[in-house]
């Protein structure tokens, strides 16, 4: 797979030509919310993401520089996928899609109960959206800490 072909020189349609299938924001999703650092991690997912299609998302994750793919230590056949700093860069936007969900489709993005570890619950309780990214940074930079290197 080679480096993203683009469109255009448009801004927003280049955003699209990187991030607007509808798997790359859900993978770095779950990298980055649900701590999700491994294929299998990343298989075990609501949204049942086909094995074929994860494995592909995350070659281009790669070559577009969203993601780093590290050896694990232990396990050769395991590998530990991190965000980049272009990848947590994409928080805010990740963040606007949710305030769009939100306003829009109430109803769909609503849990039957309050789940105080939902994104969305989190999102709405910080002080400010300033503190919620920063705070999301911080969290996700603290857990890569933790890795295995």
């Amino acid at each position: 797979m080679l480096k993203t072909k683009f469109r255009s020189i448009c801004s927003i349609a280049t955003g699209l030509d990187v991030l607007g299938d509808k798997w790359s924001l859900i993978i770095i999703r779950n990298m980055l919310f649900l701590k999700k650092c491994t294929y299998k991690d990343l298989m075990d997912n609501r949204e049942k993401i086909a094995t074929r299609v994860l494995a592909d998302r995350l070659k281009k994750l790669v070559i577009d520089g969203l993601i780093e793919k590290n050896n694990h230590p232990t396990n050769k056949k395991v590998f530990i996928y991190t965000l980049t700093e272009k990848g947590i860069s994409t928080i805010p936007l990740i963040i606007e899609l949710m305030k769009f969900s939100m306003q829009h489709y109430p109803n769909q993005v609503k849990g039957k109960t309050v789940d105080k570890n939902r994104i969305s619950y989190k999102f709405t309780h910080a002080s400010s959206e300033e503190a919620f990214i920063k705070d999301a940074k911080k969290e996700y930079l603290k857990y890569k800490k933790t890795l295995p290197a």
